[in-house]
């Protein structure tokens, strides 16, 4: 499971005006109600604007209201995702699984359902204040607005770790990068064969300077020690031995 795409949900628990959370938590499962529009297995957003003004008569206002809580429990909800329900002061935590139709359970008021696997309650005051905020809602079905993994319920089913990771461990991304076995390319090969070469020439270049400095002909010993000066004084310092 990704937490990164994972959405969060708050989900009431009243289909149709009937208490239900009960019921819910002990046979696994969420609904919603609007029993008169037919199974929604296939229906897109367009086609569940149709059915509720066909169903229920809704316009204007009233339709956009309910097309956004039906369409957002059909489509925008997935499988994998989690809701959050109350009941007596207690929050409990699902992970939802796909749409379902029951035809056998309209009368009922719950035969548009989604399956749900309970995996914790806490107390309502043990969330944080943005997961309160979205438990206050109205509405059937609220998607929370920001990322999962802030709301804090990541930790409390444990898809998320708190735990710390000592400074003496971290690393850098820079020394994984440099730690890799990467392949010189052509260029970098190149540029090897070439260094390899002006040293090989500089080594040369010095001998002769040397062998040159031992010559019986003063200009030339002279000129020789023009060159070695000139060399020393473009080289980079070295430290002195104890500095």
């Amino acid at each position: 499971m990704n937490i990164f795409n994972i959405n969060l949900f708050q989900f009431k628990t009243k289909p149709e005006g009937k208490e239900r959370a009960s019921e819910f938590l002990n046979e696994g499962y969420i609904a919603i109600g609007w029993s008169k529009v037919p199974d929604m297995t296939s229906m897109s957003k367009e086609d569940i604007r149709e059915a509720l003004a066909s169903a229920y008569g809704y316009s204007g206002r009233s339709l956009s209201t309910n097309l956004g809580t039906v369409n957002t429990f059909r489509n925008v909800m997935r499988k994998g995702d989690v809701v959050l329900i109350t009941q007596d002061g207690f929050v409990h935590i699902g992970i939802i699984g796909d749409y379902e139709y029951h035809p056998d359970k309209i009368k009922d008021g719950t035969c548009h359902r989604r399956s749900c696997v309970w995996k914790k309650m806490v107390k309502k005051d043990e969330l944080r204040e943005e997961v309160k905020s979205l438990l206050r809602n109205m509405t059937t079905v609220t998607k929370y607005p920001h990322p999962f993994i802030t709301s804090g319920i990541g930790e409390i089913l444990g898809l998320v770790t708190t735990q710390k990771i000592p400074q003496s461990e971290h690393i850098h991304p820079l020394d994984i990068w440099e730690g890799e076995d990467k392949q010189p390319t052509p260029n970098e090969k190149e540029h090897e064969k070439l260094l390899s070469r002006l040293e090989s020439l500089g080594t040369t270049a010095l001998e002769i300077l040397e062998e040159e400095m031992q010559s019986e002909d003063p200009d030339r010993r002279r000129k020789a020690a023009v060159e070695i000066l000139s060399i020393l004084k473009h080289s980079p310092k070295q430290p002195l031995d104890g500095e």
